[in-house]
């Protein structure tokens, strides 16, 4: 069973990868120009303002325009070009019956939304994008800057004109409060009288776009008739619907359930509230609160407030945070405070051996410990010479203290984990960062801005602890950018650990990759294929505060999808994750869908383990996932599992349904200096 699970595991890949070199294949970067041009007219109401891709104009009167039907054109484009002469046919015929009716029209542009094509020669850019047209303003002088919200359902930033088709449509633009002026104005980093650049203008979009609340900018440039020297800008955005509710039950009566505002008021502050109803335990209603400002009054300085209260445990928190946004950026740093009631493992179990004689994980005794947490950092950028505006050398200082005041028995060799200490890091990095927009890539439909750079750091300081002194080093090498014969591709390593009396001890080295292809055509759906890999191994890995996270496990997201169990924990890990992605062109009141392949593999071992002999792990499914650009909701998934091998007590088939974050890119930045993770 073990080898023919292993040789099922390898056809897939293979198979999946065919399937991927067969579509890159067929695909190619469409050139022809389009042949059949359709015009169209625009009536436009007096007193109104009319916004195309690079220009703004303000009518007085009513007007009619003559403009070419984008829409209609790029359907023939992508019908002539991605269709066989009989399907071609078809949808010409589809195509002409249903625009007898403005219905019909509507319902022909619904199903079929072909507004988001990309093309693969296009993403494999070096520096940051920007519109266009702004190489022509470079060097201008910044004038007033204009704003323009347009309505959630309906228009976009590329086409502001179009109105929603639905009643409950119009009637959520009429209701939602759009965000306010000044935290627009807050999130520009062009003042007026400015030297336009076309980075510093793609920066700002990227900056705007990476706002919860915003669903897309666009900055356009606007030159002025009477002053060669001075351009105006206009900045126009797209809000989302900020309102969330999660709820995740465990039975009749037990579970929790959330509610969070991201734009309150449309003041740009998050609220967050929480209610976790545990009859056994006391309390038996839990809370937990959240409230973020993610820029204070222009200073791109972050705060959040958390409070959290239930039976395991009671966390007051806050924190303040500045990090190098964009590149011009010469300082950042932070302060976090926290005084927290905490729960973990007891001390005597926190052993995988011990652990692994427990049949029940609830039956594992726990311990209480109160820890008061401090931590500051700062951070100066300065420029490399003979290098351009977006290679900075970074320094930077981090001073955090672990104070407990309640804590189990301590001494020099019983509890490490719970001793005081205090430990002063210092951090020295070179960072390179631009930045491509893509779609399709984890969001479907928003644009997406991709990092591109490489990153070094070092890292080094002692820890004063509370019976003996240690002293950290680490070393972390990044570096991402699209090759043309792969896609995009992300690359890490890192090294670190503690030295005491000449050896070292809670170390980790770590290397991972991302990878994702080309968006591949195939007729009217469009592909990705993305793959990951973890390596991670512990060096001398000494007992921690949470059991949890002082092992490396192929539990769930980590490793195996759906898959848990102890015996998937341990002290080194090797996770491979392959996944080919469909993009169909459904588009059900801005809902979206993508469907998805995947297989995972995975091997853990322990301390005493070598890697390569232990039985290795796979998951091999598919699934869906539904997302509404439009909404602050994460992304809805349905997932189905096979597991060849699982632990003992689980089961050899998944299901799972429930919402999954949007995942991070690996930006290329230095952040406060940090010891590294073991997860």
């Amino acid at each position: 069973m073990k080898y023919s699970a292993r040789f099922v595991y390898l056809i897939f890949c293979i198979l999946l990868f065919q399937f991927q070199s067969a579509y890159a294949q067929k695909t190619e970067t469409p050139q022809d120009t389009i042949q059949k041009v359709v015009i169209d007219t625009i009536y436009v109401q007096g007193n109104s303002f009319v916004f195309t891709k690079d220009s703004a104009f303000f009518t007085k009167t009513d007007t009619v325009i003559y403009v070419t039907d984008t829409i209609r054109t790029r359907v023939e484009e992508v019908v002539k070009q991605n269709k066989g002469e009989e399907q071609q046919a078809f949808y010409k015929r589809l195509k002409k019956t249903l625009e007898k009716r403005k219905v019909g029209e509507q319902l022909f542009d619904w199903l079929f939304d072909l507004n988001s094509s990309s093309s693969s020669a296009n993403v494999s850019k070096k520096k940051s994008s920007s519109p266009p047209e702004s190489a022509d303003y470079n060097g201008k002088y910044v004038g007033n800057i204009y704003l323009k919200k347009i309505d959630i359902f309906g228009p976009s930033v590329t086409d502001t004109a179009r109105q929603a088709a639905s009643k409950l449509s119009q009637f959520y633009n009429q209701i939602h409060i759009n965000t306010q002026d000044q935290v627009l104005k807050n999130n520009l980093l062009l003042e007026k009288g400015d030297a336009l650049t076309p980075e510093r203008l793609a920066d700002n979009e990227r900056v705007i776009r990476s706002l919860r609340f915003i669903r897309d900018a666009r900055l356009i440039v606007q030159p002025r008739a009477n002053n060669a020297d001075t351009v105006d800008l206009l900045l126009i955005t797209e809000d989302v619907i900020p309102y969330t509710f999660d709820a995740a039950p465990e039975g009749f009566i037990e579970g929790s359930v959330e509610a969070t505002n991201v734009n309150v008021l449309g003041t740009g502050h998050e609220l967050s509230n929480a209610i976790i109803v545990a009859p056994d335990e006391s309390p038996r209603v839990g809370y937990e609160g959240r409230y973020r400002i993610p820029n204070v009054r222009g200073s791109f300085i972050e705060g959040e407030l958390r409070y959290r209260y239930t039976m395991w445990d009671h966390i007051r928190s806050f924190t303040l945070s500045r990090r190098f946004v964009v590149p011009d950026i010469r300082y950042a740093g932070g302060i976090d405070v926290s005084y927290n009631r905490l729960t973990t493992l007891d001390p005597w179990v926190n052993s995988y051996p011990i652990l692994d004689t427990f049949s029940r994980p609830e039956n594992i005794p726990f311990i209480r410990y109160g820890i008061f947490n401090q931590d500051y950092w700062l951070s100066r950028s300065f420029g490399v010479r003979n290098f351009d505006d977006r290679t900075r050398l970074i320094a930077a200082a981090r001073y955090n203290r672990q104070y407990f005041f309640e804590r189990p028995e301590v001494a020099a060799n019983t509890n490490p984990a719970f001793h005081h200490r205090d430990l002063l890091l210092f951090g020295a990095g070179f960072s390179r960062r631009y930045y491509t927009t893509e779609t399709l890539v984890y969001t479907y439909g928003r644009t997406e801005d991709i990092p591109i750079g490489q990153l070094a750091e070092v890292i080094a300081g002692p820890e004063y602890g509370e019976f003996y002194n240690r002293y950290y080093t680490g070393v972390l090498y990044s570096r991402g950018g699209f090759i043309p014969a792969l896609g995009y591709v992300s690359a890490s390593a890192n090294w670190g650990g503690f030295w005491r009396n000449n050896s070292l001890e809670d170390g980790v080295f770590r290397l991972q990759l991302t990878s994702f292809s080309y968006l591949i055509h195939r007729r009217r759906t469009r592909y990705r294929v993305f793959l990951k890999a973890d390596y991670t191994q512990g060096v001398n890995r000494t007992q921690n505060v949470d059991f949890r996270l002082g092992l490396v496990t192929l539990n769930n997201e980590e490793g195996i999808r759906g898959l848990e169990g102890w015996v998937l924990e341990g002290n080194e890990r090797l996770a491979i994750s392959l996944e080919t992605v469909a993009y169909p062109p459904v588009n059900f009141y801005s809902f979206r869908m993508a469907c998805f392949v995947f297989a995972d593999a995975g091997l853990i071992a322990q301390t005493d383990e070598r890697l390569f002999r232990t039985p290795s792990y796979q998951g091999l499914g598919f699934g869906f996932r539904v997302r509404n650009e439009n909404l602050a909701f994460e992304t809805f998934q349905v997932r189905f599992a096979f597991y060849p091998r699982t632990p003992e007590g689980e089961s050899w088939f998944g299901f799972r349904v429930g919402s999954i974050p949007i995942p991070d890119f690996l930006d290329f930045d230095v952040r406060k200096p940090e010891v590294f993770r073991f997860r």
